[in-house]
């Protein structure tokens, strides 16, 4: 078990720091393909509905400025995630800064809560 043995064998801090970035890092992800394939649907759901009422609802002026929207929103998410992925890298490499954790309590020492 010498694969990571600092961090299988470390504090309960460390596992605290892995498991937050990983479950971080997977709501971005999942929040980035949810706004990917929303913003799809919703821009041919849009364009389905101009063509079927053959009416123009939407010039296309305003097509453009909804898909630049749309690709303005793509690129904060990303943003979001640069973030998050950096938050997580200084929160590893700040690990062996942090003070160690303390030490046990002995079984017969009784706390008072």
């Amino acid at each position: 078990m010498d694969i990571f043995p600092r961090l299988i064998n470390g504090t309960l801090r460390e596992h605290y720091i892995l498991l937050f970035g990983a479950a971080s890092t997977v709501a971005v992800f999942a929040g980035f393909v949810g706004a990917w394939f929303g913003a799809r649907y919703a821009m041919r759901s849009a364009v389905a509905q101009i063509e079927a009422t053959n009416r123009d609802a939407l010039s296309g002026a305003q097509i453009r400025d909804l898909a630049n929207s749309l690709e303005t929103i793509g690129l904060e998410v990303e943003r979001i995630a640069e973030a998050q992925r950096f938050v997580a890298k200084v929160l590893v490499d700040r690990r062996d800064i942090l003070p160690a954790a303390p030490a046990r309590r002995d079984a017969t020492e009784i706390t008072p809560h």
